[in-house]
């Protein structure tokens, strides 16, 4: 199984890095999502809890690496970046130089980074530690240990993403990595 999604992760990361690299603008990374701001919608609070876009997200609650709290519902009022990844997973590794870059600038307001490491499949103990630590990586990360916010989340390719908006609904989800130009572009749509 850990093979298959091996192998799965680098062909999307091979079929990434050629959409980037040589169909650039005319990719169809670029043209997932159209430009256009989404519209805020009435009544937020009365939206059904679920996964699909137009759905309010899931709250959770996990423990990021220091040992800390943190809740999805910790971020209401701003637009977040949720984020799923393994530090085994090729996709993942690719774009997390993209989501510390944004998170330093602080270029994009009231946007969160969330990272939720889905820890109960990394290879070995403290490998999503050594994966922090060894690309200098600050923004949030929660340790999804025993896979339960992944499986809320129905999580079934590396890296899965969530872009949020501030009344805590899902406007977009996104399988494969992401650049730093996508995550910009879509944070600047929500609401």
């Amino acid at each position: 199984m850990k093979k298959f999604l091996l192998v799965a992760g680098i062909i999307l990361l091979a079929l990434f890095v050629i959409d980037k690299t040589f169909l650039k603008d005319k990719g169809v990374v670029n043209k997932v999502l159209p430009a256009e701001k989404y519209e805020r919608l009435e009544n937020p609070e009365e939206i059904a809890v679920g996964i699909e876009p137009g759905n309010k997200a899931p709250d959770f609650t996990l423990t990021d690496l220091e040992g800390k709290t943190v809740s999805l519902s910790d971020y209401k009022g701003k637009r977040v970046f949720l984020n799923f990844w393994a530090s085994w997973c090729p996709p993942c590794k690719a774009e997390m130089p993209d989501m510390q870059e944004l998170y330093e600038e602080k270029a994009i307001g009231d946007f969160e980074i969330l990272a939720v490491n889905m820890t109960f499949i990394e290879k070995n103990k403290g490998d999503e530690m050594d994966f922090v630590k060894d690309h200098g990586l600050t923004f949030p990360i929660p340790l999804d240990v025993k896979g339960q916010v992944m499986g809320e989340y129905e999580i079934m390719a590396y890296p899965t993403s969530f872009f949020i908006d501030s009344d805590g609904i899902i406007r977009s989800r996104v399988m494969g990595a992401v650049d730093k130009d996508f995550i910009e572009k879509e944070s600047k749509r929500l609401p």
